[in-house]
């Protein structure tokens, strides 16, 4: 599982994730008191596979996306396919937001079989902002920064993957912030503040903790794009 938040402001739109990789190990285990001493059941645990996987990047230079849903496709961890979807378009770079997140509902929907796969799609035709969620399986877009049935552009955030905690932590529309109001800075403290927070709370919840490691931060403005921080291979 994942957590990935995108908050859109009036100066930007701030796509953060975290980078826990989760998932499950299943084992037979004899059954007691069965009659039949080879009776066994099968007993799935999940687990932590790694907390240094990629989930946000920079494509085209322009274009910001955040993954989650599964993590490891065709054996692949999904950063690979992410990485190589620029390849995959043969030079020709999408000409706006909606386009960009076209190709990679197109990319995703080519593999087989179909990903458990969605993503959040951040950047800017010019001035004004996009942001959408790609939905692989269910083969659709949706755009979020704008009221529904207008192009009105709307100042909030959108957090994808497993987001019980944030949705508790902004369950009381009268104390979430003045989105239309705040500042980048801000915008970047509260997209990893979500994600902070859930991975914090998750320690003291008695459930297994999908959420977790390093915090990565893409920052998209009209005059471009770029990471505050992103993982980087080190040496211990």
């Amino acid at each position: 599982m994942s957590l990935i938040t995108a908050v859109y402001v009036p100066t930007g739109i701030v796509i953060s994730g975290d980078s826990r990789t989760t998932g499950t190990l299943s084992q037979q285990v004899a059954q007691p008191g069965a009659q039949d001493p080879n009776a066994a059941v099968t007993v799935q645990t999940p687990i932590v596979l790694s907390d240094s996987a990629h989930k946000v990047f920079l494509v085209f230079s322009r274009f910001g996306i955040g993954t989650f849903g599964a993590a490891i496709v065709n054996d692949m961890p999904i950063a690979h396919y992410a990485e190589t979807f620029q390849t995959a378009q043969e030079g020709h770079q999408p000409g706006s937001t909606q386009e960009c997140a076209n190709a990679l509902l197109r990319y995703f929907r080519g593999l087989s079989p179909t990903p458990q796969t969605s993503f959040l799609v951040g950047g800017y035709d010019g001035t004004e902002p996009w942001v959408l969620e790609v939905n692989v399986v269910n083969d659709s877009t949706k755009r979020w920064n704008v009221v529904e049935g207008t192009n009105q552009v709307t100042y909030g955030v959108v957090r994808a993957g497993d987001t019980a905690i944030v949705n508790r932590l902004l369950s009381q529309p009268q104390f979430n912030p003045s989105f239309q109001a705040m500042n980048l800075q801000d915008a970047v403290n509260y997209s990893r503040h979500l994600i902070r927070t859930t991975i914090d709370q998750m320690k003291y919840e008695p459930r297994f903790p999908t959420v977790g490691g390093p915090i990565d931060t893409l920052v998209l403005t009209p005059e471009g794009a770029r990471f505050l921080l992103r993982k980087e291979l080190t040496c211990s």
